[in-house]
Formats: structure tokens, sequence, C-alpha cells
């Protein structure tokens, strides 16, 4: 396989959106997604190089190891809160012919154009373009689709498609519940209206109705000029706006997903994708109501993700009769406590490869006091999940902290 450098920015959307857009009430934002680059150690094979922020802790590679996960590390010196691609050298990436950023960014181009491979990369705008919630709602439009929703640009305009009933009002670079509002009672409408109203800025965004969900999934794909490939469908679970992890679809969603034609509705979104001028990883948001009804293009993420990294997981165990289902622990942590501790706590129920169900640890390096968040590999038999997220809960308990 040809060696790949893989790194990237998680909070892309942050750095597609236009300064000029007024923005809806939110908690302020930090820097916990720096952290995230580890993750990207999923789509790892011998020989790639991965490139983070700092490095993954020994009991992070050791647990990734033990599922064939191996790479040649190198820590970049970006300053907290920027693209980690302003920070790297074109010495750095010498011997790796393929780059496989987690999304593409200004800065991703740039670094391109640094070492001769801008080609290979659509252009900044265009990937800006397709990420926006208003480009696929207009997509979903286009194409006669349920759950599209309406965009609002002024603060009056939102009143009125809102009016009476429960929505959901999304930012167009909003991400994993950053900037995505319930608005269910008059006075949470008006609070939001008069947010707007004081910025005297640019407006626009997506209002949607809040369904009733019976099931969230993502399907990822892979746009090529020369086409485009179905590499899977992923269950995921939410709390609130929150992405808490992802795992495989049953059989049971295919089967009903396939019946309701989603897979051509899927070939319209990946031509309308490259007609733009985008290739690369993308991810397809989608439900199922609970009364049934199909909502197949809530939106498009243009860029690798959670759930593709799941997905890729998922591969390495599956002939093994495993699924990996990836989930994400928010823990209190007390003093003097860490990532070795949760990792001695977690020896018994390791996953160690083959057939044996357990828990990888895939990220939380920088797990210390008084809370930080973890990302598990949970490895198990269909119908055995269950059991093994109570161990995990189990050793975290014994670790001495406790989920939030």
């Amino acid at each position: 396989m040809t060696a790949t450098a893989r790194f990237g920015t998680f909070d892309a959307e942050r750095w597609w959106r236009p300064a000029d857009l007024a923005a809806l009430p939110a908690a302020p934002g930090g820097t916990a997604a720096d952290d995230m680059d580890e993750l990207l150690a999923a789509a790892c094979s011998p020989g790639d190089l991965l490139l983070t922020r700092r490095a993954p802790a020994p009991e992070i590679r050791a647990s990734l190891a033990d599922c064939g996960i191996e790479f040649d590390h190198h820590a970049v010196a970006a300053p907290p809160g920027t693209p980690i691609e302003r920070a790297i050298d074109a010495e750095t990436l010498a011997g790796r012919p393929e780059t496989a950023p987690y999304a593409v960014l200004p800065d991703t181009v740039a670094l391109a154009a640094r070492i001769g491979r801008a080609e290979r990369f659509p252009a900044a705008e265009t990937v800006a373009e397709v990420n926006s919630k208003t480009w696929s709602h207009a997509l979903a439009r286009s194409l006669g689709l349920p759950g599209a929703g309406v965009v609002v640009r002024s603060a009056a305009e939102l009143a009125a498609a809102v009016g009476t009933r429960p929505s959901v009002v999304k930012d167009p670079y909003g991400v994993s519940g950053r900037a995505s509002l319930e608005v269910t009672t008059p006075g949470v409408l008006r609070a939001v209206t008069r947010t707007l109203e004081a910025q005297k800025a640019r407006v626009e965004l997506l209002v949607q109705p809040r369904f009733e969900r019976r099931t969230d999934f993502s399907a990822h794909l892979r746009v090529d000029p020369e086409g485009w490939e179905m590499l899977g469908v992923q269950v995921m679970h939410n709390r609130g706006f929150r992405h808490a992890g992802s795992e495989p679809a049953p059989d049971e969603l295919l089967a009903e997903l396939a019946h309701a034609g989603y897979g051509e509705i899927l070939a319209a979104v990946a031509e309308a994708l490259a007609a733009a001028g985008y290739r690369g990883p993308a991810g397809v948001d989608a439900m199922v109501r609970t009364d049934g009804t199909l909502v197949p293009v809530l939106e498009i993420n243009a860029r690798q993700s959670l759930g593709l990294l799941s997905l890729l997981l998922d591969r390495r165990v599956r002939p093994h009769g495993l699924r990996c289902h990836l989930w994400r622990f928010d823990l209190k942590v007390p003093p003097g406590k860490g990532i070795g501790d949760l990792s001695a706590a977690l020896h018994r129920i390791r996953y160690r490869g083959r057939t044996v169900p357990g828990v990888t640890l895939v990220g939380g390096s920088g797990l210390a006091a008084p809370g930080g968040r973890i990302y598990c590999a949970l490895m198990a038999r269909p119908g055995e999940t269950a059991a093994v997220r109570a161990d995990l809960l189990e050793a975290i308990s014994a670790a001495g902290m406790g989920a939030r």
C-alpha cells in the first residue's frame, strides 16, 4: 500500500465559515478539537505517517497496535486553535507520496501547493460551499426530498419560518451540536432573534422541523472524478446534537433503505458533489422518523468523520466475527489520574486481536483532572455490545473515574 501522511483539523467548519455571518447563541468554544487529531490513527497502516499536535500516549499506541494499527508519528508545533496544516513543512512529508487530510481547508490547499500536490485537492472555496447546510438544503430541495427545511436571511424571516412549531435552527457551518438550537417556545425564539439583530451582521440560517427520530445514521462515500464509491452506513448515537457514538447499521435498516431507493438518492448526491468540483470523502447525515419516513439528506459533511473512522475500525475486526462500536465518554478525573490509570484498569478487557471481544483505546492521551474525553472502540459480537460496555464502565470506576 502507498505510504500516506495523515493529519487534520477537526474544527474544520470554523475555517470554512464566512467572517461576516451572524452567530447563534452558543457556549464559548475551546481548543478541545485540537486533541482529536490522534483519532486519525484509526485509518493508519504500517508505513503511514500520523502528524498530530501532541504525541499519542504510549497506552493509546499499544492499544491500537493490538488491532494491527501501527504508524510513524511526528509532533507538529501548531499554536492552539489554529489549523495544523500551517505548521507542517514539506520536509516532514518526504517519502509519503500520498496525503490524507481530515478536511480540505484553505491552509490544506496552501500546504499542498508548497509540496507540489495542489492538483490532488479540490479548491478550498468549493469545499466550503458543499459543506454549507445551505448547499445541502438546496440539493435536497432540487431532488424533492422530505425534511429539507427553509433558509432564512433575517431575524424576521426566522420568526416567520419557525412560527409556533418546534423547530431546529442551524448555522450553515455548525458542527457536532455547536450552533444548532432547538426553538420550542416563543421565549427562546425572541432570545434568538434579539441576538441576531444586535449583531448587525449578515444572517443565513437553516430552519428544519424538530423531527421525532427513530434512527439517526450516516452514509459514507468516496467521490472521485471517475465516479463514486459507497463505503458503508453507520448508525449514529447523539447526546442532544452532539455525536456520542457510531456503530454498523443493522441488516434490517440496510434492507429498509434499499427498499426506499436510498442508493439512487446517494448516487444523485455524489454526482452533485462531483459536478460542484468536490472529490474526497463525504458523509451524508440522515434519519428515519418514528413514523417510518426516510429523511435521506439532513446535511453533508464533505470531509472525514468519526463515523468513517468507526467504519474503518469495523473493517479490521469483521473478519473475526466482531463489529466495532466507537463511543465517546466524558469522564470526571481525580487529581493525579490520567490515561495510564485507565489503561491499567482496562487490562482485563483490552481487545487483543482476533475473535475475543474487548475494548480499544482510540483517543484520550491528554486525559487529566478535573475531566476529559476518551474515545473507545468496543469490539463485540452481535448482541454482546451491552456486556462489553458494562465491563468498560466498571473499569472506568475501578480507575477512580466517573462517566458523565
